[in-house]
């Protein structure tokens, strides 16, 4: 195996790129700059070079955070301007297809996984199995799922869905 010039001029082998340490990056920076870096790297109790990689690193994952969440509010803003123009349109809105746990829904399916217990209802609003989409009409007997989460969604279940889990 031949040298390379960097071998020669060290005098040694490279490491292996297992125990090769991290690179080092030099710039130079104004007085007063290292000064604080200095102040702030023994307030944390590391060194000057640690406080500058942690630094960076929170900076670009701040960045990157903000990046994504510039994208959902970009997307959000999008659908509520549509939803508003809709409205002042005077069109109905349209709300999103529902996909029963039955046929596949991964939403519906969590629904139902979030439940801690039914409660045994009478239909007041026309509503549909969150499980397998039965209609559930006005004056039906059927089952409202009873979570923790303030926030969730109704989670609704007919009785031949009751029975199906009861005997599986």
């Amino acid at each position: 195996m031949k040298d390379t010039p960097r071998q020669r001029r060290r005098g040694r082998r490279p490491s292996a790129d297992g125990e090769r340490k991290d690179r080092v990056i030099q710039t130079r920076v104004p007085q007063d700059l290292e000064d604080s870096l200095r102040d702030a790297a023994e307030r944390e109790r590391v060194t000057v070079s640690h406080l500058i990689r942690n630094v960076l690193e929170d900076s670009f994952r701040l960045v990157d955070g903000i990046v994504a969440d510039s994208s959902q509010l970009v997307d959000n803003v999008a659908r509520d301007a549509r939803r508003l123009a809709s409205a002042a349109k005077g069109q109905p809105r349209t709300p999103p297809a529902f996909v029963p746990a039955d046929q596949g829904g991964t939403v519906a399916r969590a629904l139902l996984e979030s439940v801690d217990a039914w409660q045994e209802v009478i239909v007041n609003r026309p509503t549909q199995c969150t499980r397998c989409g039965t209609a559930l009409p006005r004056g039906q007997k059927a089952l409202r799922g009873l979570t923790t989460e303030p926030a969730a969604p109704v989670v609704w279940l007919c009785h031949d869905c009751l029975e199906r889990d009861a005997d599986g």
